[in-house]
């Protein structure tokens, strides 16, 4: 398999905001191992500081949705996150091909989690805990794809809108399971969710993280400093400008955060 130009092709794909047949569809179809190695190919592209990794495909509600029936993750990095204290956001949507968005908790490490280490250990190296949105994007048309075909598009990330920083609860793994989530657009209740959507809480999914990388030689260990956005609680909503999204986050305290889109 010719990763290299597999690489360059969604490269291209990505910065001329161009779509392009899934690779599966072209009897291309690649091993985990594979794609994750296109991936690496196409962040070192794109270049920017490595912040983190999203988690995708947590919710297990929305796998007969898109025919994929496992998680996967990809690298973020300084150039695809934005932090807004005042909990609201302007993002353009001029660099994106079909763009959605995702209500999601991120979480950021202030130590690395020990080697296997379990859902206590995991939660008690987590630093912060904030709502946000995830901007997710297809370089293949009308979202059809096969798992390996969004592992090396990395991971669909196109941007990630991280609200205020709050400190996290003793009993977090209990209360991220417990958080709900109201989705509006335009300030109509567009869907509701919850963290236990998210592979039974967050926390759960950066256990499957930890334990995803660990299997891969070029996937770098979680570390003190890492933000992971963690996977929706809702399905993926189709997004245009003019749009104004917003998310209430309750069951720890109110975490609300707002995004509007322009061209």
């Amino acid at each position: 398999m010719q990763i290299q130009t597999i690489a360059e092709e969604v490269f291209e794909a990505a910065r001329s905001v161009t779509q392009i047949e899934p690779f599966s569809n072209r009897g291309i179809h690649f091993s985990q191992a594979e794609a994750y190695a296109v991936a690496q190919k196409v962040a070192d592209m794109r270049g920017g500081k490595i912040l983190g990794r999203k988690i995708g495909f947590t919710n297990r509600l929305i796998w007969p949705i898109y025919d994929v029936h496992e998680p996967m993750w990809a690298t973020m990095t300084n150039e695809t996150v934005e932090y807004t204290e005042t909990n609201l956001a302007v993002v353009s949507l001029s660099k994106f091909c079909e763009p959605r968005i995702e209500p999601e908790i991120v979480i950021g490490f202030s130590k690395a989690p020990p080697p296997r280490a379990t859902l206590e250990e995991i939660a008690g190296c987590v630093g912060w805990i904030a709502a946000g949105f995830e901007i997710v994007d297809s370089i293949y048309p009308n979202w059809g794809f096969s798992l390996g075909d969004t592992i090396a598009a990395g991971g669909l990330h196109g941007k990630l809108v991280v609200g205020h920083k709050r400190i996290p609860p003793q009993d977090l793994i209990q209360r991220l399971n417990d958080v709900k989530v109201i989705l509006s657009l335009d300030g109509k209740i567009n869907e509701r969710g919850q963290g236990s959507n998210v592979l039974d809480g967050p926390i759960s999914a950066l256990h499957y993280l930890q334990h995803g990388i660990a299997q891969y030689d070029i996937e770098a260990d979680l570390k003190s400093g890492d933000i992971v956005t963690t996977g929706t609680l809702t399905d993926a909503k189709p997004i245009s400008p003019g749009q104004l999204w917003s998310a209430n986050f309750e069951g720890l305290e109110t975490m609300p955060l707002e995004v509007t889109f322009t061209k």
